[in-house]
Formats: structure tokens, C-alpha cells, sequence
């Protein structure tokens, strides 16, 4: 079976951005071993000035220039460039990572396709800013609902992603969960108290302003707190200026850092560190920090949005607090930190949780069923047997 995969994908290996990059990197890793199966990813850059191809493994990994103004003709130069080499390649199926670019790409493609909703781009509108990200957001949620009615086999990462598409698809849906690196796994834990971590970009979804004001609230009640925010801060300057004016006006210099985006090498020993993983977001699907946390046996407070519940059950395996609860959200973070009973026992819950679900290879082995299973449909030879 010959398989093109259409996608984010990081030029530095230890550094992906965003969890569709670090989910397709450990998906890779979870089918190397498969002689029956070739894998071919394509991904389009900015950063790319000419085609180049570099291997992982027994995968290759092709770099195509991303051309500039693409929204404002429907990607029609970059779908040329990915068409031509779907000729060359003549694959069995083509992949799809996301519901925008690469989905149109697969769809254009001439050969059956699979597309693996990861995020719900019509939710995410709401929390974009500035005129140039409201249009592209804009434009985004359109072309999403566009490729999605064309979607005849989807993947879901959360059931809550089928359940936001199920109005606008027919399509045929298989739910596979992302797959975490096994270094997660294998992590050694060496917990430093009152360390909270948030990974993910700081950006208004990921309502960071808010976690600060819950740190706030905490400090009074354990003043060596700290929140260590592990992620990239570029993407939305005045919202990140926000957070540093509200740090000096609550004096929480000393508890609070930014530590930038890291290496999987840096970000894996700040879990290690972690005594909570903080994720109060405004809207989910199945985020990757989560699954990391869960993974690495670290306690995990979140808000109760998106996908986020069809993983984390509260007191359970994790704790769950409204969106936009502040002082819900300090009341949880201080029993995470200081209730030890309780953190042991979501972790190693959530932990178990993650072994059955996040491991590479069975998600891997997932979605090759997937890849089956549409052939099978595609030769009419029954229905599908294998994932659920």
C-alpha cells in the first residue's frame, strides 16, 4: 500500500509546531516497522524556497515552497505543485492532516481521500484578532465547511470533532486519537512543588491572560507558586503584551516566566518538573499538551470545552473548571498542588488512560486499518472491519 500524506510538517525534527506536526512526526514513528506499507509525506512551507527532500526512517519527507497569496486563489498554485507529484507518485490514497489547505489538496488530488479533522476551524474564529487574522479566519472557516461536505472518509481525533462536522458530512468516520511520542511514556518524573507548566501557544483561545489572573489568586495562598508558559508568544504580541502588563502590576515577576517555544528534549524535562498541567482554553478539540501531561503522569486542570471531556472526566483524570472561571480555576489548581492524594490518583488514572489510547504504534495501527478499510470500500469489496 502506497500512501501520500498531506501535512504540517516541521523542518527541525525537535521542534514541531502545533500538535498536527508532532502528531504526524509520532505517527511516522508508530508505522515504521510496516514493510507493507509506503509512506510519503508532503508538506508546504513559507520558509521553503525551493523543493527538497529529506528521509525519516524508510519515510520520505518532501518541502515544497508555500506560495504567497494562496487564500486569494484558492491554492491553485500549490495544489499544481502537490497534484504533479501525486502523478509521479501514483498512490493507493492520499491523507489529508486538517480540514483546510492539506484537505483541499487531498481533494483535489484525484485519488481517494482520507482527512483527519483536528481542530474546528468556525469555532476557532471567535478568537482571533486583528483585521488580517479575522479574514484569513474568516476565509479558513469557509473553505473548512467546503472541503468537509466533499469529505467522503474522515478521521476524528475526539468525538466531539464528528459531532461539530455531523451537519455538514456524509461522510464515512473512523475515530483515531493522536498519538503521543514515547518519551512521554518513559518520562522520570521528578516533580518540583507548586511548578505549574502550560504548553501550547500563547494565544486568546488559550486564555493564558486568565491562567495568570488564577496564579494571582493562588500566590496568596502558596507564595512560591510558579507558572513556567512553554510555547511561542509571536503570533499575538499584544495579547502577550497584555499578560507581562498584568504580571508587573500583580508583582508576579518572581512566579511567572516565559519560557518560549522548546526542543521535544526541553519541553519533555519541563513536564518531568510539572507538578499540573494548566490548559484553561476557550475551545479544544483533542489537544496535544493534555495527552502529553496524561501520558507523563502529570495531574491535569483544564477547562471543560470541545473534546476536552471525552478525555479528562473530572476527579477522575484530571480536574475540569468552566471556561473563563478564574477563581474556579485557582480553587483547582491549588488542590492539585496541594492535595497529594488526589494528584497521584488522576495521574496514574490518566496515565492508564493514555497507555490504552496515545501509544504511537497502536494509533499507527489505527489508522493503517483506516487506510484498509477505504480501499476495501473504494473496490467495493464490503464495509469497513477494523477501526471504530
Amino acid at each position: 500500500m502506497k500512501v501520500l500524506i498531506l501535512s504540517p510538517f516541521p523542518l527541525d525534527w525537535e521542534r514541531a509546531h502545533g500538535g498536527v506536526e508532532s502528531t504526524v512526526v509520532y505517527f511516522l514513528d508508530g508505522a515504521a516497522a510496516r514493510g507493507d506499507v509506503s509512506l510519503h509525506v508532503v508538506t508546504s512551507l513559507p520558509s521553503v524556497q525551493s523543493p527538497q527532500t529529506r528521509t525519516r526512517g524508510p519515510v520520505r519527507i518532501t518541502y515544497l515552497p508555500r506560495l504567497r497569496w494562496g487564500r486569494a486563489v484558492g491554492y491553485a498554485g500549490d495544489f499544481r505543485a502537490i497534484r504533479r507529484i501525486v502523478e509521479q507518485e501514483q498512490p493507493d490514497l492520499v491523507h489529508g492532516q486538517g480540514t483546510t489547505f492539506y484537505a483541499g489538496a487531498a481533494l483535489a488530488s484525484g485519488v481517494p481521500a482520507v482527512i483527519t479533522a483536528h481542530g474546528v476551524a468556525f469555532r476557532e474564529l471567535a478568537y482571533l484578532r486583528g483585521l488580517s487574522q479575522r479574514a484569513r479566519g474568516l476565509w479558513d472557516a469557509w473553505y473548512e465547511r467546503r472541503c468537509i461536505h466533499r469529505t467522503r472518509y474522515l478521521i476524528a481525533i475526539a468525538p466531539y470533532v464528528a459531532r461539530e462536522f455531523a451537519r455538514w458530512t456524509r461522510a464515512r468516520v473512523w475515530h483515531v486519537p493522536n498519538a503521543i511520542s514515547e518519551r512521554f511514556f518513559a518520562l522520570r518524573r521528578a516533580p518540583e512543588p507548586r511548578t505549574i507548566l502550560f504548553a501550547g501557544v500563547v494565544s486568546p483561545r488559550k486564555a493564558v491572560y486568565e491562567l495568570a489572573q488564577a496564579v494571582a489568586r493562588v500566590r496568596r495562598s502558596l507564595p512560591d507558586v510558579r507558572l513556567r508558559i512553554a510555547g511561542d508568544t509571536r503570533p499575538f504580541p499584544d495579547y502577550v503584551a497584555r499578560i507581562r502588563q498584568l504580571v508587573a502590576a500583580q508583582g508576579l515577576e518572581e512566579n511567572v516566566r516565559f519560557l518560549g517555544p522548546l526542543s521535544e528534549s526541553d519541553i519533555l524535562a519541563e513536564y518531568a518538573h510539572a507538578a499540573a498541567l494548566a490548559l484553561p482554553s476557550w475551545q479544544e478539540t483533542l489537544p496535544a499538551a493534555v495527552a502529553q501531561a496524561m501520558a507523563a503522569g502529570v495531574p491535569v486542570v483544564a477547562t471543560a470545552v470541545g473534546g476536552v471531556p471525552d478525555v479528562v472526566q473530572d476527579g477522575l483524570t484530571g480536574l475540569l473548571v468552566r471556561p473563563g472561571d478564574v477563581a474556579g480555576l485557582a480553587d483547582a489548581l491549588l488542590r492539585a498542588l496541594t492535595d497529594a492524594p488526589l494528584a497521584k490518583s488522576v495521574a496514574d488514572t490518566a496515565r492508564a488512560y493514555a497507555e490504552a489510547n496515545f501509544r504511537s504504534a497502536g494509533v499507527a495501527q489505527q489508522v493503517l486499518d483506516v487506510y484498509a478499510d477505504v480501499l476495501r470500500l473504494e473496490r467495493g469489496d464490503g464495509e469497513r472491519s477494523s477501526a471504530p
